[in-house]
């Protein structure tokens, strides 16, 4: 898979792919600095400056492994029980497995979110091994210091991943344990993000207090991350929703199956005007010779500047038919979907096999869930 253009794809794991988002970049040196700059100094002075900032970096790239394993774990639990994980990514707030739908059951859900902590909990403890095996064979202090915050730091990632908000690892556990008790993913949901928003808004007042007490940084990040698993928890249980009311149906049931198309050799002046403003739509299927080679997007003919709309062709700016803008007739809407955001389109060029029968748009896909959602209101 392509890296969009928000993250940056590193290497490959069994199969599944790991990226960074690059706002991870900021944490990264943000961790950095305050380990080397601030807790290395201040709890084991004397050493040089240099040395501090070495092991510093070291911390860091081991605390940043430690989330991708907790997200590993998570990822092949899922693979093993069915799910489909391609892809890992890192960023401002730690990691996340990319599952391609909800778990088909409640087991499988509290299999998937248990294994989270547990490597976590086993991460601290082999760091725990590591510093005392370090520390037995007279290594400098400050080895036995990073091993020992490594060893503090898994298990308190471990027991803030348990608070029993969704969609943190205690969330998901809460999750399926309702959802195994009552039969209803949607209701067990909505529960468990509820808990979600009501830690979050526990976290934000611990970082207002914080701030009151003269502790601005740590305030000002405890809001952050209430504030970013406040809209986590929103979006999750959106997205449950949406799964539901998307129910079994296929990319072939929504897809237009004879789409307006654009031949390649036309210019993108011409596009715009016989195009875009004569059918209003956002995005086409681009042809050459009677066969679809890609698509056009309103966002295509931004990037062009306006005085060589004239001169440069659709086939100049278009985006190539590649597997990132590709999906099977038989696949799943709510996998079109994840496809539409993981590479930044609105829309996907239907595949049979290698011939390309039709397109489907995220436009469209909303419209089904609204007239679905409108049809399966109660009456009042």
């Amino acid at each position: 898979m392509k890296p969009n253009r928000t993250s940056l794809d590193l290497f490959s794991v069994a199969g599944i792919q790991i990226a960074v988002d690059y706002s991870w970049l900021f944490i990264f040196a943000l961790v950095l600095w305050s380990l080397a700059a601030g807790y290395f100094p201040h709890e084991y002075p004397g050493y040089a400056r240099a040395q501090y900032w070495g092991i510093g970096a070291v911390a860091s790239l081991l605390f940043f492994a430690s989330v991708l394993i907790h997200e590993l774990a998570h990822s092949l639990v899922a693979n093993r029980v069915g799910q489909n994980v391609q892809r890992i990514t890192l960023f401002l707030f730690g990691g996340m497995a990319h599952l391609s739908r909800e778990p088909s059951n409640a087991v499988a859900e509290l299999k998937i979110a248990s294994v989270g902590p547990l490597t976590s909990v086993a991460l601290g403890g082999v760091f725990r091994l590591l510093e005392s095996a370090v520390e037995g064979a007279g290594a400098g202090s400050l080895w036995v210091a990073m091993f020992k915050y490594l060893s503090f730091i898994n298990i308190a990632l471990a027991v803030f991943n348990l608070l029993p908000g969704f969609p943190l690892d205690g969330g998901r556990i809460l999750r399926g344990l309702l959802w195994y008790r009552s039969g209803n993913l949607r209701a067990a949901t909505a529960r468990a993000a509820d808990w979600g928003s009501g830690i979050a808004l526990g976290l934000m007042g611990l970082g207002l207090l914080q701030i009151f007490s003269g502790a601005l940084v740590g305030g000002l990040w405890l809001i952050f991350i209430g504030m970013f698993l406040r809209g986590a928890a929103r979006s999750s249980y959106h997205g449950v929703v949406i799964e539901h009311v998307l129910g079994t149906a296929t990319v072939g049931d929504l897809m237009v199956t004879n789409p307006s198309v654009i031949p390649d050799t036309l210019s993108v002046q011409e596009a715009i005007e016989d195009h875009f403003l004569h059918h209003g739509f956002g995005g086409f299927p681009v042809t050459r010779d009677g066969r679809i080679e890609g698509l056009i997007s309103l966002g295509h003919i931004k990037h062009c500047p306006s005085q060589e709309r004239a001169q440069r062709t659709v086939r100049d700016i278009m985006r190539s038919a590649d597997t990132a803008v590709t999906i099977p007739v038989s696949a799943s809407v709510s996998e079109a979907l994840q496809k539409m955001v993981e590479s930044d389109t609105g829309r996907l060029l239907v595949t049979d096999g290698s011939r390309i029968v039709g397109l489907i748009t995220r436009t469209g896909i909303t419209r089904f869930i609204q007239l679905k959602t409108q049809l399966e209101e109660e009456p009042q």
